[in-house]
């Protein structure tokens, strides 16, 4: 079994998210005062950001020493929450997006990967067990 490509899974989620920002764009263009649109918009573009934050600290954290690493990841948690509620705060008192698909944007990109790990999870059992 060959070792999880975290790298790899990230940057594949990235780029199916990004293809879908450029999607929800062209959506804006057509329709532009649509709130649906621009939460969910605005929501990919939050979870990408968070997403892409996350592994450059998964990255530098890898040769800590475990102190330090908790550390680093407590406070990455910590940034990326707060970035979740200043966004969220930012839609609910800005009547231009939807607070919903906001919300609901900022699980595309986690998803998206989840579901990328759990397919090449099954493609490895299945393998193994042919």
């Amino acid at each position: 079994m060959r070792d999880w490509d975290f790298d790899g899974q990230l940057a594949g989620a990235l780029r199916i998210s990004g293809w879908l920002v450029v999607f929800m764009c062209l959506v804006l263009v057509s329709q532009p005062k649509d709130p649906v649109a621009g939460g969910f918009l605005a929501g990919t573009i939050t979870g990408m950001w968070n997403a892409y934050f996350l592994g450059k600290r998964v990255r530098a954290t890898v040769g800590l020493p475990v102190p330090k690493a908790k550390a680093s990841v407590k406070f990455g948690v910590f940034l990326r929450v707060a970035i979740i509620i200043a966004v969220l705060f930012f839609v609910y008192r800005v009547s231009w997006f939807s607070l919903y698909a906001t919300a609901a944007g900022m699980f595309i990109t986690p998803c998206i990967f989840t579901c990328g790990a759990v397919a090449r999870s099954l493609r490895e059992t299945g393998k193994k067990s042919a």
